[in-house]
């Protein structure tokens, strides 16, 4: 459990590893996307979806600035 918590804290800090992190993700959603076309259109669309959500909602993240 340690170690997953001092994980997320390196990457909510650390600009190179929060970019890195975005970067594995691409790759991974490419290469799932690359094996079943579904997930190459489901998963933004489902994405959009939760963020259209919240912003309908009204709940908004604490730290917008700190998203670039």
């Amino acid at each position: 459990m340690n170690f997953a918590v001092s994980l997320w804290h390196l990457v909510e800090q650390d600009r190179l590893v929060r970019w890195g992190a975005y970067a594995s993700a691409g790759l991974v959603w490419f290469a799932l996307a690359w094996a079943d076309s579904r997930i190459l259109l489901g998963l933004p669309l489902l994405a959009l979806g939760i963020w259209v959500a919240r912003r309908v909602r009204g709940e908004q993240v604490e730290d917008d600035d700190d998203l670039f």
